[in-house]
C-alpha cells in the first residue's frame, strides 16, 4: 500500500498503519508528507485504481513529517488519530427526510464521523463488513425496515441505500423483551444441544476453563464468602439449574439471589504432601462434570 501511494507524484513519504479506534474496530490509515495539497479523495481514488478494496485506506492524514524514534524508525504511537478531514467525503450535501437522516445518524455512530453527507460513502468513511452487519441491525431498528445486507454494499453511498430502503419489507421481528423469572423457562438452541449431549454421550468437561489463584496471607474467610455471594447475587448464569420439566422436556430456572455460593474448604495443615494433594484437589475440581 506504501509503494503504490508512493507512486502518486504528490506524495514524498508515507505509513500506512492498521489503527485500532476507540470501539475496538481496525481501519487502515495511510499518513503521508506532501508538498502539494492533496485531498483524502484524491488518495483514495489513486489506490482505488491499482489495490483491492480490502486494501485501500479509509483515512489519509496529511503531516509535515513521519514522526522518527531516536533510531530512525517510524514512531508508531506519535501518530495522530484521523480526524474528519481525513476521510474521503464529498461535497456535503445534508440528508433528505427521515429515512436518510437516520442512515447518516446511524453512520455517524458507528464510524465516529461527525457529519455524513447525503453522498457520501459508507466505506470510504472507514465502514468495513462488520460495522455494516451493525448498520443493518440499527436500520431494523430504528424504522423497523427489513434492509438486507447485501444493500450496504450494492448502495454505498447514504442516498442511494436511503432509496433502497424505500421499497423494503417492514421488519417482522418482535421486540425483545425481558422474560419473568418467576418460573420455568425453555432452554435456548444451544442449551437444548448440551442438554442432548450430555444425555447421549455422558458429562463432558469440553467447556471447562479452569484456574488457580494463591492468596498469601491470613484469609479474612467471611469477607471471601460474602464477595462470593455478591458475585452470585449479581450474574444470573450462576444461579440457573436445569431440570425436567411437567412435560419429560429440560426446562432452566433462575434461583433467588439469595442462594449464595456453596464455598468448599480443605484443611491440609499437617499432610505429610501438602502440595500434591493441593495439586490432586485442584484436579478434582476443574475436571468436575456440571451436572446438568
Amino acid at each position: 500500500i506504501e509503494a503504490r501511494l508512493s507512486e502518486h507524484a504528490g506524495v514524498r513519504d508515507v505509513a500506512v498503519i492498521a489503527r485500532e479506534d476507540v470501539a475496538g474496530d481496525k481501519r487502515l490509515v495511510a499518513y503521508y508528507v506532501s508538498d502539494a495539497a492533496i485531498g483524502a479523495e484524491e488518495l483514495r481514488g489513486h489506490l482505488a485504481a491499482r489495490l483491492p478494496d480490502y486494501m485501500v485506506p479509509s483515512a489519509y492524514v496529511h503531516l509535515e513529517r513521519l514522526p522518527l524514534t531516536p533510531n530512525g524508525k517510524l514512531d508508531r504511537k506519535a501518530l495522530p488519530a484521523p480526524e474528519g478531514t481525513a476521510f474521503a467525503v464529498q461535497v456535503y450535501e445534508p440528508p433528505q427526510g427521515e429515512i436518510e437522516e437516520a442512515i447518516a445518524r446511524i453512520w455517524s455512530e458507528l464510524l465516529g464521523v461527525e457529519r455524513i453527507g447525503r453522498h457520501d460513502n459508507f466505506f470510504a468513511l472507514g465502514g468495513h463488513s462488520l460495522l455494516a452487519v451493525q448498520v443493518v441491525s440499527r436500520l431494523r431498528q430504528a424504522l423497523a425496515l427489513e434492509a438486507a445486507l447485501s444493500a450496504v454494499f450494492a448502495r454505498p453511498t447514504l442516498s442511494e441505500l436511503a432509496a433502497g430502503l424505500k421499497d423494503a419489507a417492514p421488519s417482522e421481528l418482535a421486540a425483545i423483551t425481558p422474560a419473568g423469572h418467576d418460573g420455568a423457562l425453555p432452554l435456548s438452541f444451544a442449551q437444548q444441544r448440551l442438554w442432548f449431549l450430555s444425555r447421549f454421550e455422558g458429562a463432558s468437561t469440553a467447556y471447562h476453563i479452569a484456574g488457580g489463584l494463591r492468596l498469601i496471607g491470613r484469609l479474612e474467610r467471611e469477607a471471601l464468602v460474602r464477595a462470593l455471594d455478591r458475585i452470585m447475587a449479581r450474574h444470573e448464569a450462576l444461579r440457573t439449574v436445569f431440570h425436567l420439566g411437567d412435560d419429560g422436556l429440560p426446562v432452566q430456572q433462575v434461583t433467588a439471589a439469595e442462594a449464595g455460593f456453596a464455598l468448599v474448604q480443605h484443611d491440609l495443615r499437617g499432610m505429610a504432601d501438602t502440595a500434591g494433594e493441593l495439586l490432586r484437589l485442584v484436579a478434582v475440581e476443574a475436571t468436575a462434570p456440571f451436572d446438568l
